[in-house]
C-alpha cells in the first residue's frame, strides 16, 4: 500500500533533520576544516534536494498530481525549474504556529493562527544559487584550474557555511502549501526533540 503524503513528508524531513544534526556535529570532529566543509556542503546538497522532493509531496497532497518531468528527477535545480515553467508556486515558508487573538477568535472562530517568518524566507532563485555554490565542492580539485584547498577553503567556506546556516533557520519550522491544503514541520519538537508534520487546511475566507 502507498504511503500517504503525510507520512512521506515526515520521513524526509527526519531525513533532513539527521543531515542537519550531522552538519552541527561537525564542528566536533576532528576533521580539517576542508574536510569538514566538503562534507558538510555533501549534505548540504542533498537537504536542498529534500526540499524539492518536498515540494513534490506537497503538489501530491494539495493538487493530487506530480508533473511527469519532475517526478524521476533527483536533481533539485532542474525540479524547481520545471516546476517555475508549469507555474506551480510550492514552497517552504517558515511558519510559526501561534494562538489566536481575541480579534481573530471572534471573526474567524479559530484558536490557533500560523504565521510567517519573513526573515527567514528564501527564493526558489536562491536555493538554487546555494545548490550551485555547494556543488563546487563535490569535485576534486583540478590542479591546472584550482590553486589547492586552502585557497579555494579560504575563498568559499564563509559562504557555504552562511547558506547552510540561512537553510537550517528556513526549514526549523516550516509550512509547505498549495490550494489551502499545507503541512506544518517542526524539525525538532520543543517537548520530545522529534520530527512532527501535521496535516493542515485553510479555513474559507481567511
Amino acid at each position: 500500500m502507498a504511503k500517504l503524503p503525510q507520512q512521506l513528508y515526515l520521513e524526509l524531513m527526519q531525513v533532513v533533520r539527521n543531515r542537519l544534526d550531522i552538519i552541527e556535529n561537525l564542528s566536533n570532529s576532528g576533521v580539517d576544516d576542508y574536510g569538514k566543509a566538503e562534507m558538510a556542503a555533501f549534505h548540504g546538497r542533498k537537504i536542498i534536494e529534500a526540499i524539492a522532493f518536498g515540494c513534490l509531496i506537497g503538489l501530491e497532497n494539495g493538487l493530487k498530481i506530480i508533473p511527469r518531468d519532475a517526478q524521476g528527477q533527483y536533481n533539485a535545480e532542474t525540479i524547481f525549474k520545471t516546476l517555475t515553467k508549469k507555474k506551480l508556486e510550492i514552497f517552504p515558508s517558515p511558519s510559526i504556529i501561534r494562538e489566536a487573538t481575541q480579534e481573530e477568535m471572534q471573526e474567524h472562530n479559530i484558536k490557533v493562527v500560523v504565521e510567517g517568518v519573513p526573515e527567514r524566507r528564501i527564493v526558489r532563485e536562491e536555493l538554487i544559487k546555494k545548490y550551485q555554490r555547494m556543488h563546487n565542492w563535490l569535485h576534486e580539485l583540478n590542479p591546472y584550474t584550482k590553486e589547492g584547498q586552502e585557497v579555494f577553503h579560504q575563498k568559499n567556506a564563509a559562504q557555504l557555511w552562511k547558506d547552510l546556516g540561512e537553510i537550517s533557520l528556513f526549514l526549523i519550522s516550516h509550512v509547505m502549501s498549495i490550494k489551502g491544503e499545507a503541512f506544518f514541520c517542526k524539525l525538532k519538537d520543543k517537548i520530545d526533540g522529534l520530527t512532527k508534520v501535521s496535516s493542515l487546511s485553510k479555513i474559507s475566507g481567511i
